[in-house]
């Protein structure tokens, strides 16, 4: 299941993005260059 908060999306090895461009990512939070976003 996707992660509900900051810091369920970085044990999960995600950043979380406002700015989400990929569908199967959901956008939370920031964005970080070269990491995948929540």
């Amino acid at each position: 299941r996707a992660p509900y908060t900051e810091e369920q999306c970085r044990q999960a090895g995600g950043v979380c993005s406002d700015l989400c461009l990929l569908r199967h990512m959901r956008p939370f939070g920031r964005c970080q260059p070269g990491i995948p976003c929540c």
